[in-house]
């Protein structure tokens, strides 16, 4: 925080506005995909899967910022709803989808659409790309 005295600390709170942000964001992002049966976490991770089968779990750790013990939940979920499997190749453990999850790739993609739409209605294109841009840049300094 700066040296000046401010009247209102969430303004100026990165903490504060960033779950601020988030939990908005995240009740857009529910009524985008509440039609498909997944949470937009869960669509990332599978258009990861689909798009580039084989991945390992640490792999998809990594893109996805989790934890390797998160990863193998979120995979659990997935494998249970039958829409991921998991392949071993000796030691180490690959995800594919399958064909009912490649399927489910068109909605994913569609609730993806509804949800920029909605957000760039409320915040203004620009402005959205832009701060998209400005927290993905702040994450890649966060956790690299």
């Amino acid at each position: 925080m700066s040296n000046q005295k401010q009247e209102n600390y969430t303004e100026v709170c990165l903490f504060f506005t960033a779950n601020s942000l988030s939990r908005a964001i995240n009740e857009i992002t529910e009524r985008a995909f509440s039609s498909i049966g997944i949470t937009a976490s869960y669509g990332h991770l599978m258009l990861l899967i689909i798009d580039n089968p084989n991945q390992k779990l640490g792999e998809l750790s990594e893109q996805m910022h989790v934890k390797s013990s998160t990863m193998t939940r979120l995979i659990d979920k997935l494998e249970h709803k039958g829409l991921v499997e998991r392949n071993l190749f000796g030691r180490s453990v690959s995800i594919t989808p399958t064909p009912k999850g490649i399927a489910l790739r068109t909605k994913i993609m569609e609730a993806l659409k509804t949800l920029y739409k909605e957000y760039c209605e409320l915040l203004g294109e620009e402005f959205a790309i832009q701060l998209t841009k400005d927290i993905y840049s702040a994450n890649e300094k966060l956790y690299n």
